[in-house]
């Protein structure tokens, strides 16, 4: 069978930031990584920042993978090209119920050629438990993960990783904290041992008592967060300064906005660029890639007014 790695945390903690260390090091021990990359709208904006990776990654755009993505996500199981040497990662998006996808995981006989999922939460040691009405949310994402990755510990004193890290232990007792160094060395053990597993068993399941748990949880989780998310056309080039001013005009519902952009100090490259959690924190990376892009920001929050968002032209 073949390893399942499912990636979570809050919109912006770093999760595809890990995924693009960890694919890397895994090709170098001799693993072959398929990624599964749900993300709101355009997931193909995340799929592109892997460059050279770029071809491991199917993107699932759209709702979250355990409600309105779903099916979408059993497809690119059941289709992934899986050899003996293969790892499935999938990263959730920020905003998913990291309980519900281990059930689905579990439970569902799409993924009968994969291990029990092992999760991994990635936890920003700047911004956890400062979500705001969303600090359950980021809570319940910690409890069912078998690893923890904290970020940002360049970003805050030790007494602050330190505190981080205590809640987090408290919420995930049985939690190991990690590096994508580690993770890549336990992946390429476990896929080793993985051919000696017993196969899964799938019961049949009771397809009215399915259909009424999820549209609970569907109900329950959306209505309750109000995560919404949109796209915005950009000009097909701009100044990397009327970019950056757009950023850090947006309103505060806007938790996270990123997307690709031509920008004129970069001649004919695109930039994959984001913002998490506040004008302070925008960043812009070039994308070394022959393929074309549409520029677009992807903007994800919660009840997001369209008529208070800045306006973005090429020039002044």
């Amino acid at each position: 069978m073949t390893p399942l790695y499912l990636v979570t945390g809050f919109l912006g903690a770093g999760k595809t930031t890990l995924l693009r260390e960890w694919v890397p090091a895994l090709i170098e021990r001799g693993v072959r990584p398929h990624i599964i990359l749900n993300d709101y709208q355009n997931a193909r904006v995340d799929a592109a920042s892997f460059e050279e990776y770029a071809a491991l990654v199917e993107p699932i755009a759209g709702t979250c993978i355990c409600c309105g993505s779903r099916e979408a996500l059993f497809d690119a199981l059941r289709a992934a090209p899986l050899t003996p040497e293969s790892v499935m990662l999938i990263e959730a998006n920020g905003t998913a119920d990291a309980a519900q996808l281990i059930e689905i995981f579990t439970a569902d006989d799409a993924t009968e050629r994969y291990t029990l999922p092992i999760q991994i939460v990635v936890v920003d040691g700047k911004r956890w438990q400062k979500r705001n009405w969303n600090n359950r949310l980021e809570r319940s994402q910690v409890q069912t993960a078998g690893y923890g990755l904290l970020t940002r510990r360049d970003e805050v004193s030790s007494e602050r990783a330190s505190e981080v890290q205590a809640a987090v232990e408290d919420l995930a007792p049985k939690l190991s904290w990690t590096t994508p160094d580690h993770l890549s060395k336990a992946a390429h053990k476990l896929v080793k041992e993985s051919g000696s597993l017993p196969p899964r068993r799938f019961s049949q399941r009771n397809k009215d008592a399915e259909e009424h748990h999820h549209h609970h949880h569907h109900n329950h989780h959306h209505a309750e967060h109000h995560f919404a998310s949109m796209e915005v056309p950009l000009p097909d080039r701009l100044p990397q300064a009327k970019l950056e001013a757009y950023l850090r005009a947006l309103p505060p519902e806007v938790l996270r906005a990123k997307g690709i952009a031509y920008v004129e100090e970069e001649e004919e490259a695109p930039v994959y660029f984001q913002r998490v959690d506040g004008p302070d924190s925008i960043s812009l990376k070039r994308i070394r890639s022959k393929l074309e892009f549409d520029p677009v920001a992807i903007l994800i929050g919660v009840d997001i007014d369209p008529t208070r968002l800045p306006m973005i032209e090429a020039r002044a």
